[in-house]
């Protein structure tokens, strides 16, 4: 990750500045921003990311009669000039971007929102991150947690609205749009969903999804020589299909000590992986690593895995994958991962479980009033399930969907929706927190415009083939992969079963709660708190979020909010 920052502050010599590497122009500061002139005139850009068709990009600016490209900066800047404001709809990839010229600035993500980008404007400022830490060190910029913040916290967190961040006034660039900014900050939706009728008959439709996902992880496997392996669909799709293309393909895949002996299947996670890893090993030639997490290292990583996303967030379902990065950093620095195929296809239970899939909420946030029950008094009466159902109903009012939609296809585009736009972005903020923060780059090749466009119109009797989630996207690749990996019922990322973790997060918020200083004490009703240490996490028994986050996720999720506001001095605003 190239770190930036960008300052526009009316008030620039008043400014304390931390970061030697700020340059001072005119009204500005930057950092990691580079100085192009062309034809007579200077830019300022800075890009963070990757692009997929490089070369192409390259091809169509050199007809167009500009200069020999040589870095990612150039490549953008070019691209503006040729295209202005649409070069996000030529340029693929994980990318973000800050173009200053002339007083104006142009900032934006790539249409699936594959990348972070944080602003914050007020009277007298503009200030552009990749980095919170950056933000807050060397701009005039208090970070407080206001009534919004604490709402969006404890009704959507670890997920909150794309947006949005916790912090009062800090906001994030959300997927499909950009902005321009002159005298104030102009907010643009270049790219959205669009409702087709799909023709295609369901073995045309099988065979086109084959070609397009085969086609996205083609394009993106230069300088990839891994992928993480879980034995499930996704995956073993993508290292089925680079195993084919090269003899030496290396996966890793992630184990918790003390797992086989406790694991319990449910609902969610129905198996272990160890079983379908191994069938993928005997179809294909490949180097596989299994690493296998301590508990205590699962639970020492929470507080480095909070100041990775520099928010509270998934737990130790975060502080894991950080772990994992970190191992295999030591090898790889670019890898291949599943995530986003689920929001995509409909892999959630919530695309077909009768009891959660008409249900008009964020079916991951279905025990919303268990959450309040936690929270001390003084936030208990904000009116949480109002804000959820004004959340709801933004999220799905410009959804593009057709006048003859069946119920079922219907139902099946908000989820869809709403999964990419909320889901998806907790997700990918996750990925790619935990991979900076480890030096390591996770490509996620279902993550693709021309899949999605095509996926989302499909119908949801041909996505659900054979009444299996992502159904169609087994049948697609059911000759690629043994048979039982193949079908396996969808698992979620892999966590820890192991008592014992449980143990270590019930003691390390236990320590934190026996401080009277601790912000735990404002934020949440002291008896329930306790009883919620007492029984290490029993106390609450529905997942928080998702599919994964129960009793002592919760715990852990309770520990990184405490450190999230000592670190960063976030104010108590409400």
């Amino acid at each position: 990750m190239k770190e930036y920052l960008f300052i526009k502050n009316q008030n620039i010599d008043a400014m304390h500045t931390h970061f030697a590497s700020l340059v001072h122009m005119q009204d500005m500061w930057l950092c990691g921003f580079e100085e192009i002139s062309y034809a007579r005139k200077n830019y300022a850009i800075v890009v963070d990311g990757e692009v997929y068709n490089e070369k192409q990009i390259k091809e169509e600016l050199h007809e167009a009669q500009f200069p020999p490209i040589a870095s990612l900066e150039e490549l953008f800047l070019y691209a503006y000039l040729h295209w202005k404001e649409d070069l996000m709809k030529h340029i693929e990839g994980a990318y973000a971007f800050v173009l200053y010229h002339d007083h104006q600035i142009l900032a934006a993500k790539d249409p699936l929102g594959l990348s972070v980008l944080y602003y914050y404007e007020d009277d007298y400022q503009l200030v552009i991150s990749n980095r919170i830490s950056l933000m807050l060190d060397n701009a005039d910029i208090t970070p407080k947690l206001s009534k919004e913040g604490v709402m969006d916290l404890f009704a959507f967190g670890p997920g909150i609205p794309e947006s949005k961040t916790i912090l009062d006034g800090i906001h994030q660039l959300a997927m499909g749009q950009y902005f321009t900014y002159k005298d104030k900050v102009a907010l643009k939706t270049y790219y959205r969903l669009r409702a087709k009728k799909h023709e295609d008959d369901i073995d045309t439709t099988a065979k086109h999804v084959y070609e397009l996902v085969e086609a996205s992880i083609k394009r993106q496997m230069d300088q990839v020589h891994a992928s993480f392996l879980s034995g499930g669909l996704d995956s073993s799709i993508i290292t089925a299909v680079c195993a084919k293309e090269t003899s030496d393909w290396r996966t890793y895949s992630l184990a918790y000590e003390g797992n086989k002996e406790n694991f319990k299947g449910n609902m969610y996670q129905v198996s272990l992986d160890d079983d379908y890893i191994k069938q993928m090993c005997e179809r294909y030639p490949l180097q596989h690593q299994e690493l296998m997490i301590t508990q205590k290292q699962l639970r020492d990583e929470l507080k480095n895995a909070m100041l990775a996303r520099e928010f509270p967030g998934m737990a130790d379902i975060d502080s894991s994958l950080l772990w994992l990065c970190e191992q295999v950093s030591q090898k790889e620095r670019v890898i291949f991962s599943g995530e986003c195929s689920d929001e995509i296809f409909g892999g959630y239970p919530w695309f077909y479980r009768k009891e959660l899939k008409n249900l008009e909420t964020f079916p991951w946030l279905r025990n919303v009033n268990d959450r309040i029950s936690l929270l001390h008094e003084d936030i208990k009466h904000f009116d949480y399930q109002g804000y959820i159902k004004k959340n709801y109903a933004d999220s799905i009012a410009d959804m593009d969907y057709l006048s003859d939609d069946s119920k079922e296809d219907r139902q099946a585009r908000i989820h869809s929706v709403l999964c990419l736009h909320w889901f998806m972005q907790t997700l990918v903020v996750r990925q790619i927190t935990m991979a900076n923060w480890a030096n390591i780059t996770i490509r996620a090749p279902f993550a693709d415009v021309r899949t999605l466009e095509y996926v989302y119109n499909i119908p949801w009797d041909m996505k659900f083939y054979k009444q299996n989630e992502k159904g169609i996207l087994r049948k697609a690749f059911e000759k690629l992969l043994p048979k039982d990996v193949c079908w396996r019922k969808k698992n979620p990322f892999p966590k820890t079963h192991n008592p014992l973790y449980a143990d270590l997060v019930a003691d390390l918020l236990k320590e934190r709660y026996d401080d009277p200083s601790s912000p735990l004490h404002r934020l949440f009703d002291d008896a329930t708190l306790k009883e919620l240490i007492e029984s290490k996490g029993a106390s609450y028994t529905l997942p928080w979020y998702g599919q994964l986050m129960s009793g002592p996720q919760l715990l852990a999720y309770l520990y990184q909010i405490d450190q999230w506001i000592l670190t960063y001095h976030v104010q108590l605003d409400f």
